[in-house]
């Protein structure tokens, strides 16, 4: 198995267990996870296989589609919609940033951003990996705080 092919079903089974995780709380809400996708500088024709290998989309910006990733939960009878993005400074500067979108109203009820470095599968592995605790700590809390 390639290191890419290993990074894909690793981000694919991350996105599961964020899944899981996150309708494990109390009243579940359905969440649809879509992929990650790449933004800014994609760093030249040469670069493109390994961002395609690690992204597999063949929508781009679905977190800036004017609502698309919100039909797309509804077609799919969810309550939430998580749409992630890494933006790429350079070669050593990106950012991956989350959001979950409620599907009824439209609202971004959580959003999160954070770096990290270098464009490698090792970090784009730790970046996806910070967002699934993130996720479920966030739904562990809104779980046991009224307050979320």
């Amino acid at each position: 198995m390639t290191q890419r092919t290993w990074l894909a079903l690793r981000v694919s089974s991350l996105a599961l267990i964020a899944f899981a995780t996150v309708t494990l709380a109390a009243s579940p809400p359905k969440l649809v996870v879509l992929d990650v996708e790449l933004s800014g500088d994609r760093g030249g024709a040469e670069l493109e296989p390994e961002h395609q290998a690690r992204l597999k989309s063949r929508y781009l910006h679905l977190h800036d589609c004017n609502g698309c990733d919100l039909d797309l939960g509804r077609q799919l009878g969810a309550d939430q919609v998580l749409v992630a993005w890494v933006d790429r400074v350079s070669a050593l500067i990106l950012s991956l940033t989350y959001e979950v979108h409620d599907v009824a109203t439209g609202q971004i009820s959580a959003r999160k951003s954070f770096g990290f470095r270098g464009d490698n599968d090792t970090s784009w592995t730790r970046a996806i990996d910070y967002m699934v605790r993130d996720l479920n700590e966030s739904a562990t809390t809104r779980g046991t705080d009224p307050k979320h």
